[in-house]
């Protein structure tokens, strides 16, 4: 269903995409997952298991997981020219930026109030410039 509607909707018209786009969406993806695990492989046993308990707590996905992949999905939506990806890539970095901000409460409220007064600026910029 290449031609069909459904893929003219989600790629912006165009008819497919370039080699050059192709290329940047697998280095874009592909360089961190392969760094991850050259440095996953690298750590030792207890490191490992600590890496693997903070993937089965559902707050990593919310506070460092969301960040980047919200980045990620913002270039991901750039390169491919659906502003759709980048959105959500966008929505979801601000949320992880503000769970980051309420995280540091423990640490330091100021900090904490400067993070979480960015993440709610950012979001307020972005989408009056941007949408």
């Amino acid at each position: 269903m290449k031609n069909g509607l459904l893929f003219r909707f989600v790629n912006g018209g165009k008819a497919g995409m370039d080699a050059v786009q192709i290329i940047f969406l697998i280095l874009l993806w592909g360089i961190p997952i392969i760094r991850f695990m050259k440095i996953y492989r690298k750590l030792e046993k207890e490191e490992q298991e600590e890496i693997k308990a903070s993937f089965k707590n559902p707050l990593y996905y919310l506070g460092d997981g969301f960040g980047h992949l919200g980045l990620l999905l913002i270039f991901t939506g750039m390169i491919i020219a659906v502003p759709v990806v980048q959105h959500i890539g966008a929505a979801l970095l601000f949320v992880g930026w503000f769970y980051g901000g309420v995280e540091l409460l423990d640490v330091s409220y100021k900090k904490s109030a400067g993070v979480i007064s960015f993440s709610v600026i950012a979001t307020g910029a972005y989408y009056f410039f941007l949408i």
